[in-house]
């Protein structure tokens, strides 16, 4: 379930741009359904939501993450395992890149999983 705090932060944004909850749904592209259960905490919000009201608001798409509550649950580490073996080789590749080019492929991955999780699927 979504949290207070993002509850908290969705309505303090409307209220310092004159907005409707509505509106603010309308303009990040959402469906006025789709904000009003995350408000009402009817479900988790999806990353594709979240990341939808984030660009929109213009903040760090994490800090929309951390509010709803989903990077609690992240608890990744050097030693973690993944279900293919595929994505640990890839990640441990991506960890070592520069941070302009660990960037652009952390960008690249949230549009591919964006895309596959787009309205209206919960994962």
């Amino acid at each position: 379930m979504a949290t207070r705090e993002l509850d908290d932060f969705l309505r303090q944004q409307c209220k310092e741009r004159g907005l409707s909850l509505r509106g603010l749904s309308i303009q990040a592209g959402l469906s006025p359904g789709t904000l009003h259960n995350i408000i009402k905490r009817k479900y988790q919000p999806t990353i594709f939501s979240l990341n939808r009201l984030a660009d929109h608001l213009g903040v760090k798409r994490q800090y929309l993450w951390q509010l709803a509550g989903l990077l609690d649950d992240m608890d990744y580490s050097r030693d973690t395992e993944f279900g293919d073996a595929r994505l640990k080789s890839i990640f441990a590749r991506v960890d070592k890149l520069p941070e302009a080019a660990r960037n652009l492929a952390v960008t690249i991955l949230e549009a591919v999983v964006d895309h596959f999780q787009g309205p209206g699927t919960t994962a």
